[in-house]
């Protein structure tokens, strides 16, 4: 009975794991709040070019802190409930100040070409109905856009959440990323889609959802990002306090040990 009670046994270790995944969900949800106003508001009809523009600015103010707690989500369930490394709250804060610069601006860009995609759709369907040539053309490009902008926004928020780069290179990078592992990027965009319609059909599924989306995204996606990460020449043992052995471990120039838990 005595290992049934121990903090450190399997259970124990999974009820924990879940509980952070719980309080991360409902941080995430609480910085996603905007995201969804914007995303209501701007997927209704718009009748002007004015309402159009103002449209687009409030979503883009809306979904700024909607980038860095989608890169947030992401590095939280690899580094702490995959890797057991650091405290899910302290790290979900971590990276959303690390990311919130280049996060909110992919947020703000994002929530105006959304807003300029729906606004498309819509002048579109009106001309097709109205038998115009030129809704055709203007379906076609808002379609082609829409593709690509979804294989990039499977990929983007991890990638933010590993690399330093600028932010013209981090949407190269994420392109290049979808469309080069095309499978990773269909199997992602399925278990969105079903995190969506999870959250749809059953509201409260939001206490874990969320979270678990990251997680079990982050399975291919870390196959993937591997690739892409180099292994430091200077990799050495571990032996630190809060470093497990076996993990993976480097020197930096200063001699002191840094943890590279995303290369295990």
């Amino acid at each position: 009975m005595g290992g049934f009670f121990n903090p450190d046994n399997a259970f124990f270790r999974t009820m924990s794991k879940i509980w952070d995944m719980i309080v991360v969900s409902i941080i995430w949800t609480v910085l996603c709040i905007p995201m969804y106003f914007a995303i209501t508001m701007v997927t209704s009809e718009m009748t002007s070019l004015v309402q159009f523009l103002l449209y687009a600015v409030i979503a883009a103010v809306c979904m700024i802190p909607a980038g860095p707690a989608m890169a947030s989500i992401y590095y939280v369930n690899v580094k702490v409930i995959r890797r057991e490394r650091g405290y899910a709250i302290r790290e979900f804060f971590h990276a959303f100040k690390m990311n919130f610069k280049q996060g909110a601006l992919l947020g703000a860009i994002l929530g105006m070409i959304v807003t300029l995609l729906s606004f498309d759709y819509q002048y579109a369907y009106k001309l097709v109905e109205a038998e115009e040539t030129m809704g055709t053309v203007i379906l076609i490009g808002s379609l082609s856009i829409t593709l690509i902008l979804i294989g990039i926004l499977m990929v983007i928020f991890p990638v933010l959440s590993r690399f330093s780069m600028t932010t013209k290179q981090l949407v190269k990078t994420s392109m290049y990323i979808a469309f080069r592992h095309l499978l990773t990027t269909l199997i992602l965009l399925v278990i969105v889609v079903a995190t969506a319609i999870g959250l749809y059909l059953i509201l409260p599924a939001v206490l874990l959802l969320p979270s678990l989306c990251a997680l079990v995204c982050s399975f291919p996606m870390e196959r993937v990002l591997k690739k892409y990460m180099p292994k430091p020449e200077n990799t050495v043992a571990a032996d630190g306090d809060h470093i497990s052995e076996g993990s993976v471990v480097a020197e930096n120039e200063e001699g002191e040990k840094e943890d590279l838990w995303y290369l295990e």
